[in-house]
């Protein structure tokens, strides 16, 4: 009698391959346009580290773009740009001494293949998100289930667009709160602590998540505090430790700097963000995109940045509190990512500051949630109407080339149209975090 083959590790492999080959033929396509201004100020900070030091790049010294602005984002960030930065050149010389060629002058090499490093560390953690969420899905309720979270990622545009395209890093720091997750279930309470606080070290974006993931944590690890205090020890002093190559006062150096990298760049009360704050402040024939209200303007005596908070606390304080009295039943996994993806969305529709990428965390988590789901359906609609959303408002930020119908940019640019999917987003907020609320108050 013949064995019956397991054909579902070749299909596993096939579905990982595919969307690896996929963003490779998206980054090989944006090579023949012009480079986008966040990642030219990504090569710029790499080469200054490489020339001159990682500190030099929290200064304006050294700048070649972007001369006003240095370094924005946590010494993580610039360790992994530094890092694809020094393969990139390592790769160089080799190619060089290969073609018997003076390193640096070929053209399609100070280029092409720069750009394509350093796209390279969010590719590398896009198919990563992928396998934490086969992982964490398939021990619940089955390979095929995982294999349905692993795609909604790896073949969703939000995420491809994002790394591939974009160049963005906002992969990067998510994998490491999956993983973080991943460990926590998995009861590694230490490992999911620093994988977490080496995600806020890469980015701040996911610093909303704290008070949830701590509380999260506590009851996961039975009331535990030792791991957990344990957990936070290493991580404040791994922190400190990978801080030295930037500051021999790491400690210092942190306090003064982090609260410049959280003010931001820019102080509108939303950075191109479709969010409710562009839907309350931009209503067709009031404003043209150019003109949105700064944080410290005053509505009703409080500041926009203010009220921003209010309306943060609002919405999360239900959920925080749900969080506590119904602990038993949202410490489920698909009740946990259902939390986070609430949390994402309040994030990056109420507080300020938000910039048009930071929806981008409920992606991967909301992914999860319609793996764990039997009847998804539902959930499956929200998914997609906020994967159209939200890509009208990465579209409107940035994109690579010139699209051949003209009429397209006439509607992408249209009040109008910018102001209802910030509306259309605002209401669907309100109908999955309905349900969001409902699932949590569910008695066991």
């Amino acid at each position: 009698m013949k064995r019956k083959i397991n054909k579902f590790p070749y299909f596993l492999g096939a579905i990982f391959l595919g969307a690896l080959i996929v963003r490779i033929l998206l980054i090989h396509w944006t090579l023949a346009f012009g480079n986008n201004g966040d990642l030219t100020r990504y090569e710029d900070w790499a080469r200054i580290a490489h020339v001159y030091s990682y500190a030099d790049t929290y200064t304006t010294k050294h700048l070649s773009v972007s001369i006003s602005f240095p370094n924005n984002q946590p010494p993580g960030s610039l360790y992994v740009l530094s890092g694809a930065y020094e393969s990139y050149i390592l790769t160089g010389r080799i190619l060089a001494r290969l073609t018997h060629t003076t390193a640096g002058s070929l053209t399609w090499v100070n280029t092409y293949l720069q750009h394509i490093f350093m796209k390279s560390p969010p590719l590398i953690t896009d198919m990563l998100m992928g396998v934490v969420a086969f992982l964490l899905v398939a021990k619940e309720v089955g390979r095929k289930r995982g294999l349905m979270a692993a795609s909604l990622i790896l073949f969703n545009p939000v995420i491809f667009y994002n790394s591939a395209i974009w160049g963005q890093m906002d992969s990067i720091n998510n994998f490491f709160f999956l993983l973080a997750l991943f460990f926590a279930f998995r009861h590694h309470p230490i490992l999911s602590m620093l994988s977490f606080a080496i995600s806020l070290y890469i980015k701040l974006s996911l610093l909303p998540f704290l008070p949830f993931y701590l509380i999260f944590l506590f009851f996961q690890n039975k009331k535990k505090l030792t791991p957990i205090l344990i957990g936070v020890l290493v991580s404040i002093g791994g922190i400190l430790l990978a801080t030295i190559p930037v500051s021999h006062s790491p400690l210092a150096w942190l306090m003064t700097q982090l609260p410049i990298i959280t003010q931001g760049e820019l102080q509108n009360i939303t950075v191109a963000a479709f969010n409710f704050w562009w839907a309350a402040t931009c209503f067709p024939a009031v404003c043209n995109g150019n003109n949105i209200p700064v944080v410290n303007q005053l509505f009703w005596g409080i500041s926009l940045h203010t009220w921003g908070y209010i309306l943060f606390a609002i919405f999360s304080l239900p959920l925080m509190f749900l969080q506590v009295t119904r602990i038993k039943k949202l410490i489920t996994q698909k009740n946990i990512f259902l939390l986070f993806s609430l949390v994402a969305l309040i994030t990056f529709l109420f507080l300020p500051n938000m910039h048009d990428r930071y929806m981008y965390p409920f992606f991967p988590l909301f992914a999860v949630v319609i793996a764990l789901t039997k009847k998804n359906t539902m959930y499956c609609v929200i998914f997609c109407l906020f994967i159209f959303l939200h890509m009208s408002n990465l579209l409107y930020s940035w994109y690579p080339t010139y699209f051949p119908a003209f009429f397209f940019y006439q509607i992408l640019y249209s009040t109008i149209f910018r102001w209802a999917i910030s509306a259309i987003t605002v209401v669907i907020f309100g109908w999955v975090y309905w349900i969001g609320l409902q699932e949590s108050a569910k008695t066991i």
